[in-house]
C-alpha cells in the first residue's frame, strides 16, 4: 500500500523509556519546538512510564506508550510500528536503547533514519555499532562524541553530524541581577546516584564549605537510588549554612527553582551534554562543574564558569569559596554564562540544527507495509530468545 506524503517533514521520535532524565527532556524540548512551528511530530516509547506527561500535554505533543509489564518486546514493537505507519513520518529518530534503534530496521525506503549518540560511553558506542547499516545519519550531541565516532572504523559508513541540545530560556521581563552580597545559593538538580553523578562527593564538599565558614544554602534536588543514603551522610550545617532536599522537581517547576539560585554544581565523571547545565546557564547560574571532554568544555570555559578536574574532589568547594570571596568574578561569569546559553543553546537554535541535517524535501511517496515480520534484536547476546517457540513461552509467562 502506497501513501502519498507531501508538505513538510513529519517526525517520529522513538525511545526505549520516558524516564525522568535528560533524554526525555530532550524529546520534550525538540518535539515542543516542532509543534510550535506546525511541523507534525509524535513520540513513541517502549515503556508505560511518562513522568513528563503533563509537559508533553502542555506542549500539544502526542505520545504513544506501551505496557512493558503486560507485553513482550516483540508485541510492543509491532504496536509501535503500526502506530508509526498510521502517522506516516518522513523522519524517524531513535533516541535511546536497542529497542528504539530496532525500529529503524523496519521503516520503508524514503524514511530518513537518524540515530542519536547521547553519551560519551563505551556501552553507547557498542550499541550504535550494531545499527550502522540501519541509519542514514548518526547525530552526536557533543563534539567529543562526534570525534570518538569518527575515529572508529565501524562508523565510517554512516554520516556523522554534531547536533548539540537546546533548552527553553526564561522569559523574564528583566534579567535578574547577580547576587553580590547575600549568602550564595547552590543548586544540584539531577539524579541522586553514585554512578556518573558522583553524589558520594557531596558530603566531602559540604564539610569543606562548612570548614571555610562561608554562609551558603545548598539545594540538592531530584530523586534516585542514593537519596536516602545522601541525606543521612550529609554533615550538620554550621551557622548561616543550610542544606535542603526538596525531592522530585517537576520540569515545569525548574525555571522558578533556577531563579532562586546562584551556582549550579555538577560533579559527574562523564556526561553527554547535560540539559540541566544549559538551563542553569540560561537562567544566569554560574557553573561549578567537572572538566569533562564531552558536553562540558563546549559550553563552559574560563569566561562562563569554573571547571574542576574530576580527580580534584576538593576543587568543587574551593571554586565555590572563591566565588563567595570574589563577587566581581561571580558577576562576570553570571553575565557571560547567560549570554552564551541564550545565544547558542535555545530550543529554536536546536530545532534549526536538526532541520538543517535533513534532506531539503520529503519524498513524494512512501510505501508502508501492512504487516511486520519481527526479527531478533541485532545487539542481543542470545538471539534464540526471540525465536517463535521461546517468544510464545515468554508471552505466556508475561
Amino acid at each position: 500500500m502506497t501513501q502519498v506524503i507531501s508538505g513538510s517533514h513529519r517526525f517520529a521520535l522513538v525511545t526505549g523509556v520516558l524516564d525522568l532524565g535528560g533524554t526525555t527532556t530532550f524529546l520534550c524540548n525538540l518535539a515542543g519546538e516542532l509543534v510550535r512551528r506546525n511541523i507534525p511530530v509524535r513520540v513513541f516509547s517502549f515503556a508505560s512510564d511518562n513522568p513528563l506527561a503533563a509537559d508533553f500535554e502542555r506542549l500539544n505533543i502526542p505520545v504513544f506508550t506501551t505496557d512493558e509489564h503486560r507485553l513482550i518486546y516483540e508485541d510492543r514493537l509491532s504496536l509501535i510500528l503500526n502506530e508509526i505507519a498510521r502517522f506516516k513520518p518522513t523522519v524517524a529518530l531513535a533516541n535511546l536503547s536497542a529497542e528504539s534503534f530496532e525500529v529503524l530496521r523496519y521503516l520503508p525506503k524514503g524514511v530518513f533514519r537518524i540515530g542519536t549518540a547521547q553519551a560519551d560511553q563505551e556501552g553507547v558506542y557498542k550499541l550504535l555499532s550494531h545499527y550502522v547499516g540501519e541509519m542514514d545519519l548518526l547525530a552526536a550531541i557533543s563534539d567529543r562524541i562526534k570525534q570518538q565516532l569518527q575515529t572508529r572504523p565501524k562508523f565510517a559508513a554512516v554520516p556523522i553530524r554534531y547536533v548539540p541540545h537546546g533548552v527553553p530560556m526564561p522569559e523574564a521581563a528583566a534579567p535578574r541581577a547577580p547576587n553580590l552580597t547575600a549568602p550564595l545559593r547552590i543548586l544540584y538538580l539531577g539524579r541522586l546516584q553514585r554512578v556518573q553523578k558522583r553524589v558520594q562527593l557531596f558530603p566531602e564538599i559540604a564539610r569543606a564549605l562548612q570548614a571555610s565558614g562561608i554562609p551558603f544554602h545548598w539545594t540538592i534536588g531530584g530523586t534516585g537510588p542514593d537519596k536516602q543514603w545522601l541525606e543521612s551522610a550529609m554533615p550538620k550545617p554550621g551557622p548561616g549554612q543550610s542544606v535542603s532536599f526538596p525531592g522530585k522537581i517537576l520540569y515545569g517547576e525548574v525555571p522558578q527553582v533556577l531563579s532562586e539560585h546562584d551556582i549550579f554544581l555538577l560533579a559527574s565523571d562523564y556526561e553527554g551534554q547535560p540539559l540541566s547545565l544549559l538551563e542553569a546557564m540560561g537562567a544566569g547560574l554560574v557553573p561549578v562543574v567537572s572538566d569533562l571532554p564531552s558536553g562540558i568544555r563546549e559550553v563552559v570555559d574560563a569566561s562562563t564558569g569554573m571547571l574542576v578536574p574530576p580527580e580534584n574532589t576538593k576543587g568543587y568547594a574551593e571554586a565555590i569559596i572563591k566565588l563567595h570571596q570574589n563577587r566581581a568574578e561571580l558577576r562576570r561569569l553570571f553575565q557571560n554564562a547567560r549570554e552564551k546559553a541564550r545565544r547558542e543553546f535555545t530550543v529554536s537554535a536546536m530545532a534549526d540544527r536538526w532541520l538543517a541535517v535533513l534532506p531539503p524535501n520529503p519524498p513524494a511517496e512512501i510505501a508502508w507495509p501492512n504487516a511486520w515480520k519481527i526479527k531478533p534484536i541485532l545487539s542481543a547476546s542470545n538471539p534464540w530468545l526471540f525465536s517463535p517457540p521461546i517468544r510464545w513461552l515468554r508471552r505466556h509467562l508475561r
